[in-house]
Parts: C-alpha cells; structure tokens; sequence
C-alpha cells in the first residue's frame, strides 16, 4: 500500500473515517456528526484514495471494516481521540485564570505597574505568569504577540480597544546641592533654565524645547544637555549625583521628593499631561486571564492619576 498526499487528509476526515466505524454505519454517521450523508460518503472515498486501499465495504444491510481499513481505524481512533482531548484541555485552560500574559509598557510605568498593579493580581490568581517587557516604542499588539499594552500620548492604531486610565505629566527637579552650586542660582522663571545643564529624558524621539505650562500660560524652552537617555533610572540618577535639573514623570521621582534628596524647581509649572491607556486587541472569546487583567487595571485606573491635580505636580509638596 503507497500512502500519498498525507499532508491534505485532515482531522475531519477522520473523523468521519472512525464514526463509520464506530456505528458501521455511513447514514448514521452523518445523523451524528450533523452531516449530509453525500459529505460522509466523499471523505471515506477521500481517504481510501490516500490510501490507495478499500477501507470499508459497503453493503446493503452495514459497513464491513476491511483488514487495511482496521489498520487505519486503529491509529486514526487514537489520533482523534487526543484531538478531541487537546480541545477538552485547551477550553478547560481558557476557562481558569492561569497561563501566561505578555504585556508592554513605557519605562516610565513599568515600576509602578509591577508594584502597585501585577504583584497585586498575582497574589490573586497566583497561577498567571506575567511577562512585562518595557519599551517605548508603540509596539504592535497583533505581529508581536502581546495581550496588552500600557501607552502614554494619543492612540493612532485604530485596531485596537483604547481605554483611558488616567493622566501623567513632568515636573522638574535637582538635587539640592546641585542648586546650591549652580552658578545662576535657583531658577525663578522658566527662561532661566537656559542657564542650567538639563538632564532631558527623551520618550520615543523627543528633541525638541521643553514645553512648560503654569495656569493659562505656556512657554517653549530650547535647554542646553549635555545627558539624555530613553530610561527614568539614568535621568534620574543623574539628578541625584548633581549632575542637572530632570523633567520626569512625577511617578518616577515621587519618593525622591518626599525625602527631600530632589527638590521641585519652578514648582508652579509642568508639562502639559499626557493621557495613559491600557490598549489590547478585539475579540469576544479573549481568554478569562486576559480578560481579568483588563477588569482588574480598570479596577484600579484612579491609581493613574498623575496629572496638574497630583499633589506633586502642583508645587504643593
């Protein structure tokens, strides 16, 4: 017996194949499985001719199993049965809150995500594993694989749901020796940062001034770096050692300003907020872990609020 063209025998096909079998019949086969009987009779002859080999006899009264046929039944029955057991598995998966969730989010969140989001849902459903990888790039969810993504600035993608949790914006800050040192003194209006080396944290291709806005106001200031990074932890570490003034997110340096080893400078004013989404791909039959993390962060979206009513940000520290 030459096997030929395996690889376009598909799972329904044997399906049908050991159902006949089973019921040794190809009408109640069809009756079973919801089939015209004409579908049941063309994928038998469809798998004998793979097979070059009569695998069921037809007579008038049942079907008769030929020697080759119980060869074929014998692993075709098993191979559907772990198809059938896969699929039990998988929909028993899907309806826990466990297996893996691939999530992106900006450097700027990535930290406070961890702690005051995932480790929480964690201690929840302790058997969901979380990969968090930190980016500022607007990743896509779709070619990338990703369950969710954390953005900050407007949502382009069209494709994707976009819920809004809250807003982040900067405030500036250096540490106190480094004002004690600088050369001009404490900066008292937003031009006089010219007169300072500025640490300029750079979110995706940021290059231009720094725009800072107080009340109605809003000025454009062209500063003089000489430290950039993508990341809040060198900006950040580089304020510590003295080495400029940072505009960051004011998550990012909210204990730095309580313990008093960063000051705010020009406390009145700040960057203009910027809108944070949780953002994730459309689908009705989304598996339950994906969904809880959505329901969940949703839970939790007053904890993203960073903008102009942050204490921090208002120069009321």
């Amino acid at each position: 017996m030459i096997v030929r063209n395996l690889e376009t025998i598909d799972f329904r096909t044997l399906s049908i194949f050991v159902t006949s079998c089973r019921l040794l019949s190809l009408t109640k086969c069809a009756l079973e499985l919801n089939l015209p009987k004409s579908t049941v009779s063309k994928a038998i002859t469809k798998l004998e001719q793979h097979f070059e080999a009569k695998l069921l006899e037809r007579t008038t009264r049942k079907l008769v199993i030929t020697e080759a046929g119980q060869m074929v039944l014998e692993r075709a029955a098993s191979l559907v049965e772990e198809f059938h057991s896969i699929g039990h598995d998988v929909q028993e998966m899907e309806q826990q809150i466990q297996g893996r969730l691939r999530i992106s989010a900006p450097p700027a969140l990535d930290a406070y995500m961890a702690e005051h989001i995932f480790l929480p849902f964690l201690k929840q459903w302790p058997k969901v594993q979380i990969a968090l990888e930190a980016s500022n790039d607007f990743v896509d969810l779709f070619s990338h694989g990703f369950d969710m993504a954390i953005r900050v600035g407007q949502i382009v993608d069209d494709r994707l749901i976009a819920k809004k949790l809250g807003y982040t914006t900067r405030v500036l800050a250096a540490s106190p020796e480094y004002l004690a040192e600088a050369e001009f003194g404490v900066p008292e209006t937003p031009e006089d940062l010219t007169k300072h080396n500025c640490l300029r944290y750079q979110y995706v291709s940021e290059i231009g001034p720094w725009t800072l806005i107080s009340h109605d106001n809003t000025v454009n200031v062209s500063i003089t770096s000489n430290f950039s990074s993508t990341t809040v932890e060198a900006i950040l570490k580089g304020a510590l050692k003295g080495l400029g003034i940072a505009n960051l997110p004011v998550q990012n340096m909210t204990q730095e300003l309580e313990s008093g080893t960063l000051v705010r400078v020009l406390p009145q004013w700040h960057t203009v907020p910027m809108p944070i989404y949780l953002v994730y791909r459309p689908g009705a039959n989304r598996p339950r872990r994906v969904q809880a993390m959505i329901d969940h962060i949703m839970s939790l979206r007053s904890q993203f609020e960073f903008g102009p009513r942050h204490g921090l940000c208002c120069g009321e520290a």
